[in-house]
């Protein structure tokens, strides 16, 4: 539709440098007038190893910023018209438009695209597990001989930003037969290719079915929860009965979500939600049960002394927590333990070596209340 944009394009793709590495970035700057409008942007990519457009990406993984301007009078702001729009091989079209003027776009035809060279792949991005090197997670855990549905739930996070990552898990070695502990082994799979897999450990105890001498009620470990920002919980269940199935849902999954099949909560924005587990007895009765979820603090809750560190290789810094709750139990957990490790029991950290990761302070009150705090800490190399 515009000769001298898909003339400009093909020239910028052609004089772009074989390798160009991901932290330089594929950064092309773009002026083009067609009639009385004019346009200038710049394509940059998006946190991947490219050095040109190529077949299999999205518009979505290269940034387009830029302005248009109509008659020397500034207009609007350009944007990828179809950003989820996958690059084909050979010749196509795409499609710029503008940010508030949805009406007018303006077609680039690319030509002699071809799929990414394999000598350098796409470099996935890391995800991170408090688990990955601690095989016994939060001890060890106790299913039922041929009952596997209350498998702990897995906690994954983007390794860089620290959110949650969305996928399945997967175990490999899983043997209903067998009983006794063991590793059981597991594999996350995330919902976005555009991660790396991750894989790890749980120990587990599989004992044989015993029958109860008297009937026993099921209750939550926790009914009253309090969660940072960027935070989870697992909650479980005591006097759990066999053959019971059970199904969790979340009053408001914009402030906290759960995992319907094993009670596992992250917090998504401040404010509050009832968690419900649904417990459908054997003999076909149900048993509704309820943990309030708080995202957020009030003043007077306990809080930790810092809540972001900069630390160098080797420096040692010891992590407090104010407000204290007379009688509570700590627990302290690094998210990796190659950047940075933790006192599980006292909050004192090590930076271990260069990256980022954080560091989780779980409270149980003797109300058996819990409370999930978090404190990112990013590890650099000592300077010279």
């Amino acid at each position: 539709m515009k000769k001298a944009l898909s003339v400009l394009l093909v020239l910028v793709l052609l004089l772009m440098p074989k390798y160009a590495m991901a932290k330089e970035g594929y950064n092309t700057s773009y002026k083009i007038t067609e009639g009385d409008y004019y346009i200038e942007f710049e394509v940059k990519q998006k946190d991947l190893y490219l050095n040109n457009f190529y077949a299999g990406q999205k518009l979505n993984d290269y940034i387009i910023d830029g302005y248009c301007t109509y008659k020397g009078y500034w207009f609007d702001y350009v944007v990828w018209e179809n950003p989820d729009y996958v690059i084909q091989e050979g010749t196509q079209e795409i499609i710029i438009g503008l940010k508030k003027n949805k009406g007018i776009t303006f077609s680039i035809t690319m030509e002699g695209v071809v799929l990414q060279n394999e000598s350098k792949p796409t470099q996935k991005r890391k995800l991170i597990s408090e688990w990955v090197d601690n095989p016994n997670g939060r001890g060890v855990s106790v299913l039922q001989y041929s009952d596997f549905s209350e498998l702990p739930g897995i906690p994954i996070y983007d390794a860089e930003t620290g959110m949650p990552v969305s996928g399945k898990i997967i175990y490999p070695n899983l043997d209903n037969s067998r009983l006794g502990t063991y590793d059981l082994e597991w594999l996350f799979i995330p919902d976005d290719p555009t991660y790396e897999e991750l894989s790890g450990t749980i120990r587990v105890e599989v004992r044989a079915p015993e029958e109860p001498d008297e009937p026993t009620t099921p209750s939550l470990t926790a009914t009253k929860i309090m969660l940072d920002s960027m935070t989870s919980y697992d909650i479980n269940l005591n006097n759990k009965i066999l053959g019971s199935k059970y199904k969790w849902t979340s009053s408001n999954p914009k402030v906290a979500k759960v995992n319907e099949k094993n009670g596992f909560v992250t917090a998504v924005s401040e404010g509050t939600a009832i968690i419900t587990c649904e417990i459908t007895l054997p003999n076909g009765t149900t048993q509704i049960l309820q943990s309030l979820v708080t995202v957020g603090y009030d003043e007077n809750a306990p809080v930790l002394t810092d809540t972001q560190l900069d630390l160098e290789i080797g420096d040692k810094y010891d992590i407090n927590v104010e407000n204290k709750i007379a009688k509570s139990k700590y627990r302290w957990v690094s998210s990796d333990r190659n950047v940075v490790k933790v006192n599980s029991s006292n909050g004192k950290v090590t930076a271990v070596g260069p990256g980022v990761a954080y560091i989780t302070c779980t409270i149980t009150t003797p109300e058996n209340q819990v409370i999930v705090l978090r404190c990112d800490v990013t590890v650099t190399e000592p300077e010279e």
